[in-house]
């Protein structure tokens, strides 16, 4: 057995790094900071160094300086933390044995205190709560799922869910089978204009499959990424991705997070287009472009999802959109905070997934579009040649 599994736990097994503020930062973003610290104060960084930390003591006895006119109170949480930073007078090292740390603690007379790199760098905080962390951990969320709308953010938890209702994941099913079906209307059409070209057919057979395939994929991502869908989408991922790393949900703090969320089914649509390679190359290659595919989907479909929620399924989320999705964040952590569910059922995290509401929606579009074509004659008779694609939707 290694030496370093007889190695006593310090300090640097148990430091954690939360949310910091910047010294260019104001005081109104430090209430809402402390306000979700576990240690009742707020580390102050700058380049990797602690400036110092903002605590209740020094933010209350700032704020009960303001004036008592409530405009111009607010105008106080307008002015910079440095108003409300409290130097550091007492810090630890990361190596520090555990049993010290108590002993370092309780000469200072403080729950927490910061811990310092040898060269001075800030590496997080570390208080008596962690030496019992698995015991005082505030309850905490299941894996979040969620889903963008036209019309907002919809969270859900498998068993609760806030947001968009599910009248709004209907109606983006019915959206994609718009956007997919008319793109498939035009590369069929496009399809029957092409000009005879005299190449060989398997050439010819992976040209057309590689058109389709690239065509109905970046078309379809393209036209959503032109809509509010892509916003929201943006929005939903920054949200998760606040509530996953514990950044408060604050517009200008949820708003920094990452639009790339590992969980996206954004993942599987690359996964599928890498497969679809395969299936193009098969005329020219045979069976050995399947196994080449696979060896693509392995190797990089979660590298090409990310790139395609980066530059095609999201864009900036505007200000409307991220509160939007912070209230329906705020609104599932009320929910959850406030209802001991039991673990969801298979089938309940699958109605609350809201897959089953799309494909509804979907089904709708395409009920719809047949209904018609059977009402209005010349309507039927421009869809007849494409109806084979429509159907294999």
């Amino acid at each position: 057995m290694s030496s370093l599994a007889n190695t006593p736990p310090c300090v640097r097994d148990i430091v954690r790094w939360p949310y910091f503020l910047t010294v260019d930062a104001r005081v109104g973003v430090a209430v809402e900071l402390l306000h979700t610290s576990p240690y009742r104060c707020v580390p102050v960084v700058s380049y990797g160094r602690l400036v110092g930390l903002v605590t209740e003591a020094s933010l209350t006895a700032f704020l009960l300086t303001a004036p008592a006119e409530p405009l111009e109170r607010r105008r106080w949480l307008e002015a910079g933390v440095d108003q409300v930073t409290t130097p550091v007078t007492a810090a630890v090292s990361p190596d520090l044995p555990l049993p010290e740390l108590i002993r370092a603690l309780d000469e200072q007379h403080r729950d927490v205190l910061p811990v310092l790199a040898p060269d001075g760098s800030y590496l997080g905080l570390v208080g008596r709560m962690d030496l019992a962390r698995e015991l005082l951990r505030p309850l905490s969320l299941p894996q979040l799922g969620g889903m963008a709308t036209p019309v907002g953010v919809y969270l859900t938890t498998g068993n609760l869910r806030a947001g968009a209702s599910l009248g709004a994941l209907v109606l983006t099913g019915s959206c994609f089978f718009v956007v997919q079906g008319t793109l498939l209307i035009l590369l069929s059409s496009l399809e029957y204009a092409l000009p005879p070209v005299a190449v060989p057919i398997p050439v010819r057979e992976t040209f057309d499959l590689l058109l389709t395939t690239s065509l109905s994929l970046f078309g379809f991502l393209g036209v959503i990424r032109l809509t509010p869908l892509a916003g929201y989408h943006a929005a939903e991922h920054q949200v998760v991705n606040a509530i996953e790393h514990h950044v408060p949900l604050l517009p200008e703090l949820v708003g920094a997070q990452s639009r790339v969320h590992p969980r996206c089914g954004t993942n599987f649509a690359a996964a599928i287009f890498l497969l679809g390679l395969g299936g193009a190359f098969q005329p020219l290659f045979g069976n050995g472009a399947y196994l080449l595919a696979v060896i693509l989907v392995l190797s990089y479909w979660r590298t090409l999802g990310a790139w395609f929620q980066e530059k095609l399924t999201t864009r900036p989320a505007t200000q409307a959109q991220l509160v939007q999705g912070i209230a329906a964040a705020k609104e599932l952590l009320a929910k959850h905070s406030a209802t001991a569910s039991p673990p969801p059922s298979p089938l309940q995290r699958l109605w609350f997934s809201g897959l089953p509401q799309i494909l509804l929606g979907y089904l709708l579009g395409l009920g719809l579009l047949w209904g018609l074509a059977r009402l209005i004659p010349p309507l039927g008779v421009a869809l007849a040649p494409h109806w084979e694609a429509l159907l294999s939707l």
